[in-house]
Parts: structure tokens; C-alpha cells; sequence
């Protein structure tokens, strides 16, 4: 049987430190001002402080870095949107309110990987496909949710789960990039209470005779 060469644990230490600073030095760069279509590899690593090499041992171009941010971000937002439930401990109108508005605050920070995403998804196929296939997870979620509370009697019946989970995710992600991208920090609770409030009542508590 031949032998499985595993990579040594120092090996992958390194690697992953390389990784973090890479991704760290970009969300800098981002945020400094720099364009990403602009933002060469030369000076990411120079912000990283690592070697080109070192850099394309870990990505083999820029757009997969951006890849990685945009994977790593929906991960964090997947798990604030996983932890509420309509009948949950922090659930209802006011629960979900305060996950659009948790969602807001941590997009306000990142507001320039947001612009970078916008940039480079009209023109790479790939990243846009990856952004698309995340919002889809956020949908699928959803659509679980839908179906529990229509089991439960707590929806009407002919609402479409699927169809449902698809127009709350994806009006949901309209309504907060527009708010970062154009709106004021100052009305970011109005707006997390407001799509929460059309969420809730408009399908998650939605009256049977409205349905019919």
C-alpha cells in the first residue's frame, strides 16, 4: 500500500497564519480605499508582510482572497440568522428585528468588502456564482423555518415554502446592502424593524383570509 504523505502540523500552522494575514492585509487595503480590480498581489503581500510566493502557495489569484472573505462573512451572518426561530426564546417580530439589526451593524463594518463584492461580481463569474450560492443556503434556511411553522399551523397552508424563503432572503439581502450602501447608520434600527415587521406579518404571522 503506498504511503498517504500528510502535511506536518508546522506546515499547516504556517499556512494558516499566511492565510489570516493575507485576508487581514485586503480588508485593510479595502477599507483604506484601495479598489480591488486595482489592488495588485504586490501590494497585498507587501500589507501582509509575506512573499509572493507564500501568497500563491494559499490562493492562486486575488479573486479566490475575495472568495474566502465573502465565505467567511455569510458563515458569520449564517450563524446569527440560524439562532432565531419564530417561537424561539428571542423570537417574534422584536427578535427578528434585532437580527437585521445585528446583520446591519456587522455589515456597516465591512461596508468595503460589500463594494468590492459589487465590483467584482459584474465581471467574475465565479465570485458571483459563490455570492449567489450563499444567499441560496440563507434561502434554504429559510424554507426549513417556513416548513416547520406551516407543520405547526402556524402559517397558512398554501403558502409556498420554497417560493416564501426565496423572496424573504433575497428582499431581505436587497433591502441591507441598499441601506449600507446608500442609507445612514443613524436609521439602520428603523430599517431592521421595518423589514422585520413586512417579514413577520407578511408571511410569518400572515392571516389565513389575506392568504386566500
Amino acid at each position: 500500500m503506498a504511503s498517504v504523505t500528510r502535511p506536518r502540523p508546522g506546515r499547516l500552522k504556517r499556512r494558516a497564519e499566511i492565510e489570516a494575514a493575507v485576508l487581514a492585509a485586503t480588508e485593510r487595503l479595502l477599507a483604506d480605499g484601495a479598489s480591488f480590480t486595482e489592488l495588485g498581489v504586490q501590494r497585498i503581500t507587501a500589507e501582509a508582510g509575506v512573499a509572493r510566493s507564500s501568497f500563491y502557495m494559499c490562493f492562486p489569484d486575488k479573486v479566490t482572497v475575495l472568495l474566502r472573505l465573502v465565505g467567511d462573512m455569510k458563515d458569520e451572518l449564517f450563524g446569527m440568522a440560524t439562532e432565531w426561530r419564530p417561537t424561539g426564546p428571542d423570537g417574534g417580530v422584536d427578535g427578528l428585528a434585532a437580527v437585521f439589526a445585528e446583520q446591519l451593524a456587522f455589515y456597516r463594518l465591512r461596508a468595503p468588502v460589500l463594494a468590492a463584492i459589487a465590483e467584482v461580481s459584474g465581471y467574475d463569474p465565479t465570485l458571483r456564482e459563490a455570492t449567489a450560492r450563499e444567499i441560496n443556503r440563507f434561502a434554504q434556511h429559510s424554507t426549513e423555518v417556513l416548513e416547520e411553522e406551516q407543520r405547526a399551523g402556524r402559517i397558512p397552508a398554501d403558502i409556498d415554502p420554497v417560493v416564501s424563503g426565496k423572496v424573504l432572503t433575497w428582499g431581505g439581502a436587497q433591502v441591507i446592502a441598499q441601506q449600507i450602501a446608500m442609507g445612514g447608520p443613524d436609521s439602520d434600527s428603523e430599517v431592521a424593524r421595518e423589514l422585520a415587521r413586512s417579514q413577520w406579518y407578511g408571511t410569518y404571522r400572515r392571516p389565513v383570509a389575506e392568504s386566500a
